[in-house]
């Protein structure tokens, strides 16, 4: 700031008044004489003209002072516009304060652009869907029609939806382009910003001289200068008008986390309370809370602490080292790795303990190693959660993976699989089961999946077959996998194949009595998928595994999804909502807020803490938290998979290949579809079919489908029921070449379909009008059985 010497007064005695003595004792001396007498008179008059000449002294030297200080406000002003549009008095803090909320702002304006964009591609795209859904519904739309418009509006709302997860996912992103400027840097914002009020004075002066010019009036010439007069008189006269340098301001966010800054006054709050429970800690603590000699009541490592209360005071004082305001903690117990402990807070967020600068505090203060604490929040109970403090390493006790013999399993029974970190076996079953795994490399996916797998085709109902782009997957169980597939063509193929074994097993159901859920059995075994590298799948075959995810599970055909990402973007869709069982290994924390939902770290899924291994360190491989466990409630608690090695895998798949494996050649039969077909088409050999006890084999491999009767009319609009019967015959003698027009008649009643008078487009005997069958009315009937299963498996959803 610059700085000015007072002005120094000077008083002209001459001018402004004289000195009084005895021999002029001054206008109110008395001296004697009457009012009356021409002394008194005289003595009058020059009273008035002292009093006149003393006024007029004073105010001329108030005007002095006046202009002096005029002429030191305009010098004022003069120098605080130069500086000011030089920038010459910001110092270094003021500069990079400034630089950084600049680039911060910046990066709000382009984020908020990036959302405004998706946002406009989300709505586009749902007129698009609601325009696609009201094209299908016209007068003259078929059923055909309608089926392919509500297809494209689903696919156009999940993209939709995708774009909307992705918005709240940019929400979501702290900001990370924190980085302190360098000395060069705040030399050119310098610049800059002096450049810029340069600019910004010449168009004000520019502005305000072309408006006056236009107006064409004195008037406005006369109040500017006025104006600029008496601002240069206020800074001459009045010091607080004169511009100080402004504090430093404050960033517009957390260095630490990039979040934006709290409120000023939250931060002096927070910041007081800190500094008083520093002092509470610093200063002696009462002789009723010491614990041993020498405590002085400051947090201490928990190692050695065998006491189930001094294990739990230890971790309150590093919890309330934190300004946490904790209310209590109960239910402490020793556990084979640490300790186990309820804690509630009596207002906050018990998630607040597992920040990373609050948790990174706690386990410095405890001494525990890296990963050695953690928080699970109670869903049931906001103000919950329980606290592990791992002292030693844990799943070291869970013990080899069960040999799991051939055909010694069922599907509907639970495999081990692991151990959770509280000693808890992992244990559930794969039945109805859509699941998906999240994790880096080096965080063990092929391991779980692979110890999925083995269980899976160690079951006597349970065909299995591998998906994974890259050739690799659960193929380490060798013949044991019945189909392994990793060209797109192929395994575009194979998705379309399990989607028709959908629709057949939807038909199949009533028949064979099952109700809504299809029953594995050896005779109609479950079909479980394991796709591996879904990040890498083509869009098509992504879009298929999305429907599969949508009505496989009722017919047996369960997907078993893993990647290294879990976001929209890399996935393709928002396939979560779409999964029961939810697994995440070490992975980046956009993938676990991706798969378990926003807030997910904060409830204690650290899937991001977890290190992945490598060819010398296992680390944390083959650990994840998991949500959807059948039978248990979700808790952010870390589970461990059991290690299954290649060649452990290859022994065991082979075994179970010469064993015998469940045949899926008639259950597929029966919904109109030839398994061994497929096998061989792919590429693939037919495996030995497991043992059949005698009578137990399938009891509807010949059994005649609807899908039977639309593939013999070829795609023709309508047939007559003679030739239809021929082709029938001709396709499947085994089951056709006794079939009589009343048995066509019997097998399509239960859908609907009835022959009527029909012009076929096949005319063998000249005849034109007879009794057949109409193309719209079989795939009618096939498209209304559909959507009747969809909705009861949407209200299944929702239940």
């Amino acid at each position: 700031m610059t700085t000015y010497p007072p002005e120094r007064v000077i008083i002209d005695l001459a001018d402004e008044g004289e000195f009084l003595g005895p021999d002029d004792p001054g206008p109110d001396t008395c001296t004697g004489a009457g009012t009356d007498s021409p002394t008194a008179e005289k003595a009058g008059s020059g009273r008035a003209a002292r009093l006149t000449k003393t006024i007029g002294a004073a105010v001329t030297a108030q005007a002095r002072r006046e202009y002096a200080a005029f002429r030191e406000g305009l010098t004022v002003l003069k120098d605080e516009t130069g500086a000011w549009a030089a920038a010459s008095q910001e110092t270094p803090a003021h500069l990079r304060a400034a630089l950084l909320n600049r680039r911060y702002s910046t990066w709000q304006v382009k984020r908020s652009s990036e959302i405004e964009a998706l946002e406009e591609k989300a709505a586009e795209l749902e007129k698009q869907a609601r325009r696609a859904a009201v094209g299908g519904q016209g007068d003259d739309a078929t059923a055909a029609d309608h089926k392919q418009a509500a297809t494209a509006a689903a696919v156009l709302r999940e993209e939709a939806a995708a774009w909307r997860q992705r918005v709240r996912e940019i929400h979501q992103q702290p900001y990370t382009g924190h980085i302190d400027p360098s000395d060069d840097e705040l030399e050119r914002h310098r610049r800059r910003t002096a450049n810029k009020r340069r600019a910004g004075l010449a168009a004000l002066a520019l502005a305000v001289g072309g408006f006056e010019l236009a107006v064409g009036s004195l008037l406005l010439p006369a109040l500017t200068t006025t104006g600029i007069l008496l601002t240069g008189w206020a800074k001459g006269r009045l010091p607080g008008w004169r511009r100080a340098l402004p504090d430093v301001p404050a960033l517009a966010y957390e260095t630490e986390n990039g979040k934006p800054t709290k409120d000023k006054k939250d931060k002096d709050k927070a910041r007081e309370e800190k500094k008083e429970q520093a002092r509470a800690a610093a200063s002696p603590a009462d002789e009723d809370t010491l614990l041993f000699p020498g405590d002085t009541g400051a947090p201490f490592p928990i190692h050695g602490v065998t006491d189930p209360a001094i294990a739990a005071e230890c971790v309150r004082r590093a919890i309330l080292a934190q300004n946490i305001d904790l209310a209590e903690i109960t239910d402490t117990v020793r556990t084979p790795v640490g300790w186990s402990m309820t804690v509630t807070v009596a207002s906050g967020d018990p998630a607040d303990i597992d920040t990373d600068r609050n948790a990174a505090a706690i386990r410095t203060l405890l001494k525990l190693p890296r990963g050695g604490l953690a928080v699970e929040c109670w869903p049931d109970a906001s103000d919950t959660a329980t606290v592990r403090a791992q002292t030693r390493p844990g799943f070291t006790d869970m013990g080899p993976i069960p040999e799991n013999p051939a055909l010694a399993n069922s599907i509907m029974d639970a495999g081990a699989f692991g151990q959770g970190l509280d000693g808890t076996e992992l244990a559930f079953p794969l039945a109805g089961v859509m699941g998906f795994l999240v994790a880096d490399s080096g965080g063990g996916k092929s391991s779980i999946m692979l110890a999925l797998a083995d269980w899976a085709t160690s079951c006597h109902d349970a065909v299995v077959i591998s998906v994974d782009p890259r050739g690799e997957g659960v193929e380490a169980l060798g013949d044991a996998i019945q189909l392994a597939v990793s060209d797109d063509k192929h395994v575009l193929k194979t998705l379309d194949w399990l989607d028709k074994l959908c629709e057949g097993r939807t038909r199949l159901r009533k028949t064979l009595g099952y109700g809504k859920v299809w029953r594995p059995s050896p005779e109609h075994p479950a079909v479980i998928v394991f796709v591996d590298e879904w990040h890498d799948l083509p869009a098509q075959a992504k879009a298929k595994l999305l429907r599969l995810l949508r009505i496989g599970r009722k017919e047996a055909v369960w997907i078993i999804g893993a990647s290294q990402f879990g976001t929209v973007q890399d996935l393709g869709s928002a396939i979560a909502p779409k999964m029961s069982l939810k697994m995440a290994g070490c992975c980046r924390g956009a993938d676990v807020t991706g798969l378990f939902g926003q807030g997910a770290l904060r409830e204690g899924y650290r899937a991001d803490r977890l290190q992945p291994g490598t060819h010398t360190d296992p680390a944390d491989a083959g650990t994840v938290y998991i949500q959807g466990l059948p039978g248990q409630r979700n808790r952010p608690m870390r589970w461990k998979f059991r290690h299954l090695t290649d060649s452990d895998a290859t022994r065991r798949g082979n075994q179970r290949a010469q064993a015998g494996l469940p045949d899926l050649t008639a259950s597929a039969a029966a919904a109109g579809l030839d398994w061994p077909a497929l096998l061989v088409s792919l590429g693939a050999s037919r495996p030995t079919p497991a043992p059949t006890a005698p009578g137990t084999g399938p009891t509807v491999a010949a059994a005649p489908s609807i899908l039977d009767v639309l593939d013999a009319m070829k795609g023709e609009r309508t047939i007559h029921t003679v030739p239809l019967l021929e082709r029938l015959a001709q396709a499947r003698p085994d089951v056709y070449g006794t079939f009589t027009a009343e048995d066509l008649e019997d097998l399509l009643a239960p859908y609907g379909v009835e022959s009527r008078q029909a012009r076929a487009m096949t005319e063998s005997d000249g005849v034109k009008n007879r009794m057949g069958y109409y193309l719209d009315d079989l795939q009618n009937a096939l498209n209304a059985d559909d959507e009747d299963d969809e909705d009861d498996q949407d209200e299944d959803d929702e239940a």
